[in-house]
């Protein structure tokens, strides 16, 4: 199984990290682009197994990262709730399915691929 964490960084970065097999063990993927993101005008993560997320920085007037699923594919995803913008600032996602990748980031209409 592979099961890999997304979050957002300061109010620019998104952190793609693939998990090891400890608790607290993890690899640095891709870390993206994701200034000026809303709600309406999010990055989208696109994997492997066809789930797609949208990620977001800003909720409302707080300085908060969002993620949330766009399309389910066949990993099993878990999204833990950011607490507040003076904590822990950042929705967290994790992904899980056999042989899982992040595969594009796509914003504003332009593909990178990972």
């Amino acid at each position: 199984m592979t099961r890999i964490m997304i979050y957002g960084c300061s109010d620019d970065l998104i952190e793609v990290a693939r998990m090891g097999q400890f608790p607290d063990e993890f690899f640095p993927v891709a870390e993206l682009g994701g200034y000026d993101t809303t709600e309406e005008d999010p990055g989208e993560l696109h994997f492997s197994d066809g789930s797609i997320l949208k990620v977001w920085y800003g909720d409302g007037d707080q300085g908060i990262w969002r993620i949330e699923i766009e399309h389910q594919g066949s990993a099993a995803i878990v999204i833990v709730d950011a607490e507040s913008e003076d904590g822990i600032y950042t929705d967290t996602a994790y992904l899980t399915a056999p042989d899982l990748k992040c595969t594009q980031y796509v914003r504003e209409g332009e593909v990178e691929e990972l």
